[in-house]
């Protein structure tokens, strides 16, 4: 049963922070001082006390010898002592009426000898006893724009509809950074690491019926409670999409797991029957997840999978042909009246390949580009509209020249956007020098901060528009079947 919202909210929206491990030295590495310096400069609203049992005072802040000296109620406490002093740490937090802590310390079950899962059953037993709940240990934390919260000052201030669960701190990040490169915003994403006491089935839980998330992400290594999982996914397909990443699926990769966050791998037969029952949508690589929740964060629901590919570049459309026919997407033969109400347009067929994709090459003036664009959104035959940007096309150009068409014919798709019903994704092709490749970031940057969803190659951008139809497809059928 979904527990109430209200019973994970705490964790996202702290007035008050105590950062345990914080040294007044700021010549030394010290992960306390760096989750205060992050959080201070990503501007958290409510009070953070440094504290370390030498006292002192760090950045004009006064440091606490403990959570229980401090003279104010305290909401979340980071940890980032050493394992043997977080026993301490958790009984003080008890005293003090803390409502969670997050570890970023590590040195428990995850390094496997028996001190390690010592001192991680006394903390959690304690921290159950005293009604604290745990994050971690040996994670990240959380990052939650809108409460202030984050593990990273560089990651974007703007709250978006994308959830997280990640097992792994790094990767974590991995995929905020990316995803903010390319317009994703998250709403909340938790590093939750070894999950000794909140795990993924909790994290679930709470985001399936999280106002805020709408995607909802997720990297995992394994599952502790199987059953109460696979009750938490199918309760959030219900609603959103879900998007994970699943590793350890080869021994060496499960064994990996077990030393990284003690995840006990399972069986890919079971996780995969577990997704394709739930409707749940599985990825191949932190980047595959990140593009299918592009699609869905950006695009509007498809009415089917026949999609109509317009760009440069004959040898471009014979492979983009080739791999969205693979992802399950149909290029539809356009009919011969579609075919010549587009050739109508231009003075002459020759070096144009007007069937699907279709290959514009020279599209002679900004009028006859948004004469094409409109005739194909207006027609029956398709569904999806996609433009391809062939940056190692045009070959008999200098680079320079080469620039400036390219440049046109971007400027040309921001100008037409808004003028089509059918949604418009963006197929950067493959840019196989250092210039091209400057010339594709620059592009997907600027499209990006228009509202475009940008993908970095043909075979990304089949992948993820072939598991984004599927979805929709696929919660057809289950509406269709729950209204008989």
């Amino acid at each position: 049963m979904i527990k109430n919202k209200s019973n994970l909210e705490f964790l996202f929206y702290p007035k008050t922070i105590a950062i345990a491990g914080v040294s007044k030295d700021l010549n030394k590495f010290n992960a306390g001082l760096k989750f205060l310096q992050c959080l201070i400069n990503f501007g958290f609203q409510g009070k953070i006390y440094p504290v370390n049992l030498g006292g002192g005072e760090v950045m004009g802040m006064k440091i606490y010898r403990s959570v229980e000296e401090i003279p104010d109620r305290v909401d979340y406490v980071i940890s980032a002592v050493p394992a043997k002093y977080t026993p301490e740490l958790v009984s003080d937090s008890v005293k003090k009426g803390v409502k969670a802590i997050h570890f970023f310390t590590s040195g428990f079950s995850e390094i496997e000898n028996e001190e390690g899962k010592r001192l991680q059953s006394k903390i959690i037993e304690e921290a159950k006893k005293g009604g604290l709940r745990v994050v971690g240990p040996n994670c990240l934390g959380i990052y939650c724009p809108a409460g202030g919260l984050t593990f990273n000052a560089d990651f974007a201030k703007v709250s978006g509809p994308v959830g997280m669960i990640s097992q792994s701190g790094g990767n974590a990040a991995n995929c905020v950074h990316e995803g903010n490169e390319r317009g994703i915003f998250f709403t909340k994403v938790i590093s939750m690491g070894n999950g000794a006491d909140l795990n993924e089935s909790d994290y679930l839980e709470y985001l399936a019926q999280d106002d805020e998330t709408k995607i909802i992400t997720g990297y995992i290594e394994g599952v502790r409670e199987g059953q109460r999982f696979f009750s938490a996914l199918k309760t959030a397909t219900k609603t959103k999409p879900v998007i994970f990443f699943k590793v350890g699926r080869s021994i060496s990769g499960a064994e990996a797991a077990l030393s990284h966050t003690t995840a006990l791998a399972g069986s890919n037969t079971i996780w995969d029957s577990m997704m394709r029952q739930a409707g749940a949508i599985q990825a191949e690589s932190i980047e595959e997840m990140m593009d299918i929740t592009l699609a869905f964060n950006k695009l509007p629901i498809p009415k089917g999978r026949r999609i109509i590919i317009v760009g440069i570049g004959g040898g471009a459309s014979v492979i983009l042909a080739d791999e969205f026919s693979n992802a399950g997407l149909i290029l539809p033969k356009l009919t011969d009246n579609l075919r010549k109400k587009l050739i109508r347009l231009y003075p002459s067929e020759a070096g144009r390949i007007f069937k699907n994709p279709v290959d514009l090459n020279n599209f002679e003036s900004p009028d006859i580009f948004f004469e094409t664009l409109k005739t194909l959104n207006e027609c029956e035959e398709a569904d999806l509209l996609a433009i391809h940007v062939g940056f190692d096309h045009l070959s008999l150009m200098p680079i320079v020249e080469k620039e400036f068409i390219i440049g046109i014919y971007l400027r040309l798709i921001r100008q037409i956007e808004s003028k089509l019903e059918k949604s418009l994704p963006i197929i950067l092709h493959s840019y196989s020098s250092l210039h091209t490749r400057k010339m594709a970031y620059d592009a997907s940057s600027r499209l990006t901060a228009e509202g475009f969803a940008v993908f970095p190659s043909v075979r990304r951008a089949a992948v993820a528009l072939g598991k984004f139809v599927n979805y929709y497809e696929r919660r057809a059928i289950m509406d269709l079947s729950n209204i008989k």
